[in-house]
């Protein structure tokens, strides 16, 4: 919430329906929400994965799919935003099925006041509010704030099994930050700590929001980006590096230089595609690449 707005999103199909949900906002909210339609399935996931909403209300039939499909796709696609379906028909099984997919809440349409959409809209954010900071707690990295292995493999996991079906072409990268060991030893811990939280951000700020970024642990950080070929590698690792050279322009006399050692690894998304294998085969790379930058020690070499 902005100002006290509320940002609500509906992705309806029925341009009725969307206009009787626009007034039953405004009965229960006043003035103070905003309203984005999306007219179609499509449409609706790139608003849900590209912008930020207060809640999302989502039609549960849309075409040849419904909202819980649509749901689970954005979910897999990194959409923390509280979801509540709507839907025409009283079905107690479609209801459960909402809730299993992760829906706050689960409306029927006609049956609906604003004031009962507004008290539902209120509940699910303070019920996605507290599973946030409950989440937060077993799948955040403590130090550099990025999702942690344990998220990374679980939502990696979910996100392969979504792109299955259209064989997605995706790249995952391996990262590894050079010389932190040296760093720790020789500077101290802090300094080591310091590097650990620079690379996250400058990996945070090479990709896309809706790429799973993750700390592995340690000095090892992992990447998850679907929708990028082959041919992105070279220009996505060149913006690793611009953003690594920036962190060095600015960073304190006497710091140590910020390097990371990358290994990229290009494929589709299957049914025989294993997560563990992938990210085994990008971490040799990393290794590959780093045995053949390798300095004496001290020295902190740039991303190749």
């Amino acid at each position: 919430m902005h100002d006290g707005t509320v940002r609500v999103l509906l992705v309806e199909d029925d341009e009725d329906d969307y206009v009787l949900t626009r007034d039953l906002l405004a009965e229960g909210f006043g003035a103070s929400f905003t309203v984005a339609w999306a007219s179609t399935r499509a449409a609706g996931l790139e608003r849900l994965t590209q912008d930020q909403f207060d809640v999302a209300l989502l039609d549960y039939n849309l075409g040849s799919e419904t909202g819980i499909d649509l749901l689970h796709e954005a979910r897999a696609r990194g959409c923390r935003t509280p979801v509540i379906m709507l839907t025409g028909q009283d079905d107690r099984a479609t209801d459960l099925n909402a809730m299993h997919a992760g829906a706050a809440d689960y409306l029927v349409k006609g049956r609906v006041t604003g004031d009962m959409l507004e008290r539902a809209i209120r509940y699910a954010r303070e019920r996605h509010r507290l599973l946030e900071e409950i989440s937060a707690l077993s799948l955040t990295d403590e130090l550099t704030g990025l999702h942690n292995r344990r998220a990374f493999m679980t939502m990696a996991d979910q996100r392969l099994q979504l792109l299955e079906r259209g064989g997605s072409v995706c790249l995952l990268i391996f990262a590894d930050v050079d010389g932190l060991k040296a760093a720790n030893d020789t500077i101290g811990h802090e300094a080591g700590d310091r590097l650990l939280v620079d690379a996250a951000r400058a990996l945070q700020s090479a990709f896309r929001r809706t790429d799973l970024v993750a700390r592995m642990g340690g000095d090892e950080f992992v990447v998850l980006a679907d929708g990028a070929t082959e041919a992105d590698t070279q220009s996505v690792l060149a913006k690793l590096q611009e953003q690594i050279d920036e962190r060095n322009a600015s960073a304190e006399p006497g710091a140590p230089k910020l390097s990371i050692s990358t290994g990229a690894l290009s494929f589709s998304a299957g049914p025989t595609v294993r997560l563990l294998d992938l990210i085994a085969e990008a971490d040799a790379l990393m290794l590959a690449c780093k045995n053949t930058r390798r300095r004496p020690s001290g020295t902190f070499m740039a991303v190749a």
